[in-house]
């Protein structure tokens, strides 16, 4: 079956590229027939081999079984034969999730639910996602980020410094002393993936999909409940987070953010607009400001948001307010009271770990920053201070680098692109190199400090700097790691949302701040219009 695997993945990337292309021309049409997509052999082969590939193929459902225990007992192809028969003849119902509790990154002594599926529940899930996705990522709004392919945490981020940067030309002592929002909403919902009321979320899903077998199958999933070790227990709102197909169901279910802002945010191609609907939001959005009247723009990544507000901070407590009311009411959802607050942005806020505001700068005037905060600083240093404690003292030198190195590859990697990173990176560096010199005077304690100090070597990655190093292992250097601003063109479509299957066959191009246009591979094939981003 592996030897047959490239047909299935050009088969399934075909539907998709089918049903993405007829969503994004048929915005207000659900789909009709998508069963027999979603019951495939090659679909559900398909969706293994993605639960196969994942991390999680190890962790057990409540039937205990493994994808190794599956592929070794009765077989991958028999396996999926029995599931295609029992979905195709009805006789499928998904198992309750296994409820686990996990830590809250970030967030020392909490703890979240996380509902682990059986492996055949994956699959189907994984099967149903794949036909659906195409989907609603076409009717998904262009300031919605997170669970969702090619647009990450750094993209949602950069969308905002660009959205709250200080446009137009400057005043006559040479800055810029407008921004176009001057307050945001922080909203925090409680619990969201647990609190999804299931009427308003498939009514949203069958706005797209009007196959009933599909429909059935997702409000089975939806019901099917979590067991905690003996105890069961019924899932009457809620998608749990776990399963494959929870975080598309929720990005469904949040699309009611984005719409109630809809004269203020449109999608890129509007079947009901004559001309680019981006651009013509921006149009909008300009107009009601010189106009004097309030604006919203939200920014939203998975089930974090900000709503930045043109206007005063009256307008923006009224909307928050307002929000609250509307997400109660729409999708049974609940905005924290202590969480949601107003903020100016020259004050800043915490958003995926960073801080955004508007601060104030001598060569440009007012000017947007995402900056790392004190408090990760803080954690990364607490996390290295507990890697090279006393208790860590039998540990050689080799391991230590070895557990501490990854984690100075993802800090920095996530970090690398907000404000005065190089100098933060630096002094983490400074840091890291004297926990590990205190750490190996302990561990060789009577040794000279001379003879210790011979671990450090020059670097073979960067030479003319010394690391701590053993064998062939040594110290990450963060102050390395290329620091620049994130580009909104190095956001990638889905294989399915291409227009052509060359990668390269179109190739975007800045044409000014805030603008891009597309530039074809050749020919005399016209340019596409010009497209303003935010």
């Amino acid at each position: 079956m592996d030897s047959d695997n490239q047909a299935p993945q050009v088969w399934l990337l075909s539907v998709q590229r089918k049903l993405y292309q007829w969503s994004r021309e048929n915005l207000e049409t659900p789909y009709r027939d998508l069963w027999n997509w979603v019951t495939d052999p090659r679909n559900l082969y398909m969706a293994w081999k993605t639960i196969a590939g994942n991390r999680g193929k190890r962790t057990p459902g409540v039937d205990g079984a493994t994808v190794e225990k599956i592929a070794t007992g009765k077989g991958i192809g028999l396996f999926l034969h029995e599931l295609r028969e029992e979905l195709r003849s009805g006789d499928y119902r998904p198992s309750p999730a296994r409820r686990k509790w996990i830590p809250k990154p970030g967030k020392p002594g909490k703890f979240r639910p996380l509902g682990i599926p059986t492996v055949k529940d994956r699959v189907v899930q994984c099967a149903v996602k794949q036909v659906l996705e195409p989907i609603f990522e076409a009717r998904f709004w262009p300031v919605s980020y997170g669970f969702r392919p090619g647009r990450g945490s750094q993209a949602c981020l950069e969308h905002i410094r660009v959205t709250i940067q200080s446009r137009g030309k400057p005043a006559a002592d040479g800055y810029r002393h407008d921004a176009p929002y001057q307050w945001v909403i922080e909203g925090d919902i409680e619990a969201c993936f647990d609190n999804i009321g299931h009427h308003p979320l498939m009514g949203r899903v069958r706005h797209g999909v009007a196959d009933r077998k599909v429909n059935r199958l997702i409000v089975q999933f939806l019901k099917a409940g979590v067991l905690e070790d003996v105890t069961y227990s019924p899932t009457d709102t809620g998608t749990p987070q776990g399963g494959v197909l929870s975080p598309l169901l929720a990005n469904i279910a949040l699309g009611v953010i984005e719409e109630r802002y809809r004269q203020w945010v449109r999608r890129p191609e509007d079947p009901k607009l004559k001309s680019d609907g981006i651009k013509l939001a921006a149009i909008k959005r300009d107009k009601d400001r010189r106009a004097g009247r309030t604006v919203f723009y939200p920014v939203r990544y998975a089930d974090d948001f900000l709503i930045f507000v043109s206007g005063t901070e009256a307008d923006a407590l009224a909307e928050k307010q307002a929000l609250a009311t509307y997400l109660h009411e729409t999708m049974g959802l609940t905005l924290s009271p202590e969480k949601t607050r107003v903020t100016a942005l020259t004050e800043g806020c915490r958003f995926l770990g960073c801080r955004v505001r508007l601060k104030w700068d001598k060569r440009f005037g007012l000017h947007a920053r995402i900056e790392i905060p004190r408090e990760p600083i803080n954690g990364f240093r607490i996390r290295i201070n507990q890697l090279a404690r006393r208790q860590t003292l039998r540990r050689s030198l080799t391991a230590m680098l070895q557990e501490l190195n990854p984690y100075l590859r993802g800090w920095s990697a996530y970090y690398r692109y907000c404000v005065g990173s190089k100098r933060i990176f630096a002094s983490l560096d400074w840091h890291v190199r004297q926990r590990l010199w205190l750490w190996l005077r302990a561990k060789h304690a009577g040794v000279p400090g001379r003879k210790i100090a011979s671990s450090r070597r020059p670097s073979v990655a960067h030479p003319g700097t010394k690391v701590w190093a053993e064998g062939g292992t040594e110290q990450f250097l963060m102050s390395y790691v290329p620091v620049r601003r994130f580009d909104l063109k190095w956001m990638r479509k889905p294989e399915f949302a291409k227009t052509s299957g060359e990668p390269d066959a179109q190739r975007k191009v800045q044409v000014r701040f805030g603008e891009q246009a597309w530039e074809t591979g050749g020919g005399d094939t016209a340019p596409r219009p010009r497209l303003t981003l935010l």
